[in-house]
């Protein structure tokens, strides 16, 4: 007995300590945080800033502006990195701006006489209420330059704002509009009366300034949150600013700060979906390669920068050609993708696997070859190579 006790104790600390010998811990860093020292505003302003590390090519970056950056920055930054790396967005970065004084920075000025309760309360609660346009211009002078010369930017902006944050995306919309391409305004607050918001929705349409897009949406909070957001989109419907484009989302099953992930994710797609194009089988009878880089130019014109054809659309689009026997058509796509996409092993893996439908077995081996090539001089997953390796002797088979 005293045996098989002394057995029993023996395993267990030696399991324990076998198992936490040989760990090390180590800190995971999201992103960087810069200080600017701001005049505009007269006080220091933390800005969170994120950068995939997926992201490596030298394609000029949209940028995503989020507010409120301490509550935000790692949920959106987590959203953007999923995002990008499936290939739902093109390469952005985001620039989370840190809150310092929330109703001074975000809610509007009271004109006149307070017109809503809200109003009334602010006016009497926070006295330094409705600086906006102060913030505004600490983002137009001071912080897009200092995005712009220190990263490499394409000039394509993002506002994001949630609840008071997101009233000032609105505001931002109706009166100094060119300052961004997007707007998301998730949940804003019911700040302007009936009128005021008549009015602010008219002066944007009758003096158009480039064209926008607004993604808006509202949760389960109820009362002025609610009752702004469809004020908000019945102005819209009734004005119908030829400028603007515009997408309403309820969601009904989340909370006020539960919101915040869907509506993230949702509105990012949906802005730049156009970005992403749809495959169909009529592409794959009837067209080529040209369909796309026809499409991809088109918005390279409208954005003023070169887009980048996803890796997705390349290969769904060659998949399509060769369902329906057009492998000729397939090979001459995966070429195209190899050449926008030169030292990406799975660009000469797909050619490769295009010479092989199409019976073109030697440039089939070759094709291959360099994709194993590529990966270990890319340092890819060991994994990743071995499946290589063998794709190359069942290439090398069908010679």
């Amino acid at each position: 007995m005293k045996l098989l006790l002394s057995l029993v104790f023996a395993l267990t600390f030696s399991t324990s300590f076998l198992s936490y010998a040989n760990t090390a811990t180590t800190d995971i860093t999201v992103g960087k945080k810069v200080i600017l020292q701001s005049k505009i505003l007269n006080e220091d302003r933390p800005i969170r800033i994120f950068i995939p590390e997926t992201v490596k090519d030298d394609q000029p970056l949209y940028v995503i502006y989020l507010l409120d950056g301490v509550e935000h920055f790692h949920t959106a930054s987590g959203v953007v990195k999923s995002l990008i790396d499936y290939e739902q967005i093109p390469n952005a970065m985001l620039v989370a701006i840190d809150t310092t004084n929330r109703v001074r920075d975000y809610l509007p000025k009271v004109q006149g006489e307070p017109k809503t309760e809200f109003q009334t309360f602010v006016k009497n609660k926070w006295p330094d209420a409705g600086q906006t346009d102060n913030f505004l211009k600490f983002v137009s002078d001071e912080l897009m330059p200092y995005i712009n010369s220190n990263y490499s930017t394409n000039g394509y902006n993002t506002l994001i704002g949630h609840s008071n944050a997101g009233t000032l995306a609105l505001y931002t919309l109706v009166n100094q509009p060119e300052l961004f391409n997007n707007y998301i305004a998730i949940s804003p607050n019911g700040w302007w009366g009936d009128e005021e918001l008549k009015n602010n929705i008219i002066k944007y349409t009758k003096h158009p300034k480039g064209a926008q897009e607004l993604f808006i949406s509202v949760a389960s909070e109820g009362a002025r949150f609610y009752t702004g957001v469809l004020n908000t989109l019945v102005n819209l419907e009734q004005q119908i600013p030829t400028q603007l484009k515009w997408e309403y989302k309820h969601y009904p099953a989340f909370t006020h700060m539960g919101t915040i992930l869907p509506a993230l994710s949702d509105s990012l797609i949906h802005l730049f979906s156009d970005l992403i194009f749809k495959v169909t089988d009529e592409h794959g009878k009837f067209a080529d390669v040209s369909l796309i880089t026809g499409y991809y130019q088109a918005l390279s014109d409208k954005y003023g920068f070169k887009l980048k054809i996803p890796q997705d659309v390349y290969v769904e689009f060659a998949h399509r050609q060769q369902k329906f026997g057009n492998t000729k058509k397939a090979i001459t796509t995966l070429k195209h993708f190899t050449r926008d996409y030169p030292n990406a092993a799975y660009s000469h893996m797909r050619l490769s696997q295009g010479y092989t439908a199409d019976k073109q077995f030697k440039e089939a081996v070759t094709s291959m070859k360099h994709a194993l090539k590529l990966a270990k001089q890319n340092s890819r997953d060991p994994l990743l190579i071995d499946a290589l390796q063998d794709m190359v002797k069942e290439a090398q088979a069908n010679l």
